[in-house]
Formats: structure tokens, C-alpha cells, sequence
């Protein structure tokens, strides 16, 4: 009489392969999910650099350096970046417009943005931009 069925190593060694597989594919997942966060994350930080510079290059040049002055994280206080960018959405988000020479024509204007990711890694995108009379 022959006996049919599985033995108990022919089980353990599939649910061993198919516990490891699952766990591949759960791995790649979340992988996936934290990508897409960054890329958001990216494309917000991109809007509101533009969205600064438009801003800035609106602005006479001779009111840029007491709207916008050099090395003020998060802008003077009587006129927040956040305001201009319509509010920060990013975690621990900060702006800092900076230039080397605030004399010089055409001025050169570098704009800073950091912020954190769901995982506490900071993050920072610049853009930089002339603006002349």
C-alpha cells in the first residue's frame, strides 16, 4: 500500500520559502511606499522654492534685502516665508534666502530649503536665481 501526502521537511521547507517570499515582496512594499513619500515631499520642496523665487524676482531690488533678508530662517517676522508659500507642509520644513553680495548687479540670490522625512533624515533642495533692475 502506497501512501500519499506530504512529509513534515516538504512542509516546513514551503511555508520556509513562502514566509521568505512574502516577506520579500512586504520588503519591497514599503520600500516603494517610503519612495513615494520622498518624491512628494521633493516635489512640494520644489514648488515652494519657485514659488519663493517668482516672489522674489516680483519684488523691486530695492526692497529685496528687508523682504527677503540674507541668512533669516523662515523670513523676517513681518513677513514669514510660510505666508508666501501659502504654508509649510513638510515636516520641520525651513527656507533661508541667502547672496554673497546684497550690492552686486545683477544680485545673486541662493534659496534653501530643508526638512525632515517621516524617518528623521533631513533633507535640503536649493535654487538660485539673479535678479536685477
Amino acid at each position: 500500500m502506497e501512501k500519499k501526502g506530504f512529509t513534515l521537511v516538504e512542509i516546513l521547507i514551503t511555508t520556509f520559502l513562502g514566509v521568505t517570499a512574502l516577506g520579500v515582496i512586504l520588503n519591497s512594499l514599503i520600500s516603494t511606499a517610503y519612495l513615494l513619500d520622498i518624491s512628494q515631499e521633493e516635489e512640494i520642496a520644489s514648488y515652494h522654492l519657485t514659488n519663493l523665487a517668482e516672489r522674489i524676482l516680483a519684488t523691486p531690488l530695492d526692497y529685496v534685502t528687508d523682504r527677503f533678508p540674507p541668512g533669516v530662517e523662515d523670513g523676517p517676522s513681518d513677513n514669514p516665508y510660510a505666508d508666501i508659500v501659502g504654508g509649510y507642509s513638510l515636516n520641520n520644513e525651513h527656507i533661508t534666502v541667502t547672496y554673497p553680495n546684497p550690492d552686486a548687479e545683477p544680485l545673486e540670490l541662493k534659496i534653501t530649503l530643508s526638512w525632515q522625512d517621516r524617518k528623521g533624515r533631513t533633507h535640503t533642495r536649493s535654487l538660485s536665481t539673479f535678479k536685477s533692475r
